[in-house]
C-alpha cells in the first residue's frame, strides 16, 4: 500500500470514527475515590442533604404551598456533582469532625437538632452540630440549590 494510500485510509477511519460519535484517543473512565464516604446533613429545618461521589441530594422537610403550618423549604433535588465538587464537600464536612461543637443554646428553637453522619463501609460516624457548624455547611451547599 502507498504512503498516499495508508493516508487516505487511515483520515477514512478517523472520519469514520468521528461520525458514529467516538472520539480517538479519549477515554471516558469514570475515576471514584475508593472507601470514600457518603455524608447526609440534617439542617435545623429537619431538610436533608445526602452527599456521595457523584451526587448531591436535597430532600425538603416541606415543599411549596404547604398548609401545614411548616416553612417552604424548595423541592426535592438531586444534582449530579464532580468529583472536585464532592471533595469540596467532604472538606467541610470533616472539617467539622475535627472541630470541638458548642452545645446548642438554651433558646434553640429549630425544629430539629442539626446532624451530620458520615457513613463508611464498615461503620458510621454522626455529630450533633454547633450553630456555626450548620452555617459552615449552609455556606457550602445551600449555593448547588440555584434559587430554592
Amino acid at each position: 500500500m502507498s504512503t498516499a494510500a495508508k493516508f487516505y485510509f487511515g483520515f477514512f477511519i478517523l472520519v469514520f470514527l468521528t461520525g458514529c460519535g467516538a472520539t480517538p484517543g479519549l477515554t471516558t473512565t469514570k475515576k471514584t475515590l475508593p472507601n470514600a464516604p457518603t455524608y447526609t446533613y440534617i439542617d435545623t429545618k429537619g431538610n436533608t442533604y445526602s452527599i456521595s461521589q457523584n451526587k448531591f441530594i436535597y430532600d425538603p422537610v416541606s415543599e411549596d404551598d404547604t398548609i401545614d403550618g411548616i416553612d417552604d423549604e424548595g423541592y426535592h433535588q438531586e444534582i449530579n456533582i464532580s468529583l472536585n465538587d464532592y471533595a469540596k464537600i467532604a472538606a467541610a464536612c470533616d472539617r467539622q469532625f475535627q472541630e470541638t461543637q458548642k452545645e446548642l443554646p438554651a433558646n434553640y428553637n429549630g425544629n430539629v437538632i442539626p446532624t451530620l453522619l458520615r457513613r463508611y463501609p464498615d461503620r458510621t460516624d454522626e455529630l450533633t452540630l454547633s450553630i456555626e457548624g450548620v452555617d459552615e455547611l449552609d455556606y457550602i451547599l445551600i449555593p448547588y440549590l440555584g434559587d430554592e
